[in-house]
This record gives C-alpha cells, structure tokens and sequence, in this order.
C-alpha cells in the first residue's frame, strides 16, 4: 500500500466522523444532587409524624463520590434510626444503565435499592433503540418521535422479578420493615 492509498483513508475518515455533543457534567451533577434532596425531602414528610415525637431521629452524613467523567465530589447519606435500629439511605451514584440515580436503602436485614426512574418505567426492561447508517448515509430519522422523560424514584423489588414500583408512605415504611426485618 503507497502512501497515497492511506492519504485517502485518512481523509475519508475525517469527512464521517460526528459531530460529538457536549456534556456539561458539572450540570448532571447539580441535576441528581437537586433529585436526592428531593428524595430526602420526600422521606421526611412521610416520617414527621414519628420525628416529631421523637420515635424516629435521622441526620445526614456527607459522603464521597467519585464518577466517571464527574470526579470525586461530596453528597448527602441519610440516616435513620428506629429506637436500637438504623437504617441508612446511600447514594449510588448517577450515569447508571436504565437510571440516573441510585439510593440503597440498608439495614441489619438486607439492603434495597431506590432508583431515579423514567416515570413510564415499570421494569428494569429498557427498551433499546437502533439507529443503522448505509453507506455513509446520515441515519433516517425515527417515525416514533421520542418522549420526554420525568425522572422519578421508584423502588426496584427483588429478584427474579424486577419491577419498579411508585414511593408512597405505605411503600416507603415497607422498604424500611424489610431492610429492617421488622
């Protein structure tokens, strides 16, 4: 092969290569910070009753995280504890497959996992999308015009069958009862 002959690859290669899109992480970050503040917000009006009268005490701890792409920086663990029970709310992290977040929920007992959630989600079954190129063709565009997605926590249940469900009150004291095992 002559110098020539790979002048030519190289130059075709220039041409197809995309556009890469930018990623302000910095604002991903901020984005599941301000959603596990929310969880935290959600959590402790489910508990204010028990808070109030001082069965259930919680505090944070600040905790490190350290992601691809984001580095190393510092969120919140919530802590609860239930007369000699403490029961403790771990973020995960962000950029997770089929998620954008995840909290474990841990206990004596086991350890359960609440996920930032498209709101349509109801199993860890994420649907792929394919998009081929022939030729060097630009892709032809889809005809299913993509949604919008609401992110919302949801709890995932245990295997064999992972479903997503909604947190309520009732759900959320079932989650603590198991980690628990009260």
């Amino acid at each position: 092969m002559d110098n020539r002959t790979f002048d030519e690859f190289v130059s075709r290669q220039q041409e197809s290569v995309p556009e890469t899109v930018s990623v302000n992480w910095e604002k991903q970050r901020d984005e599941w910070l301000a959603h596990l503040d929310n969880l935290y917000s959600t959590i402790e009006s489910f508990l204010s009753k028990y808070v109030s009268s001082g069965q259930i005490r919680h505090e944070y701890r600040s905790i490190e995280l350290n992601e691809e792409y984001i580095g190393s920086y510092s969120a919140k663990q919530m802590i609860l504890r239930i007369g000699r029970q403490e029961v403790d709310l771990v973020p995960i992290g962000t950029f997770l497959i089929g998620a954008k977040g995840c909290v474990d929920v841990r206990g004596p007992a086991r350890r359960v996992q609440i996920l930032l959630v498209d709101s349509k989600a109801s199993d860890l079954k994420w649907p792929i999308h394919v998009t081929v190129s022939v030729g060097g063709q630009p892709p032809v565009a889809s005809s299913r015009p993509p949604h919008e997605i609401e992110w919302v926590w949801k709890i995932a249940t245990r295997p064999p069958e992972r479903r997503l469900i909604g947190i309520t009150q009732e759900t959320f004291f079932d989650v603590i009862m198991e980690v628990a095992n009260g």
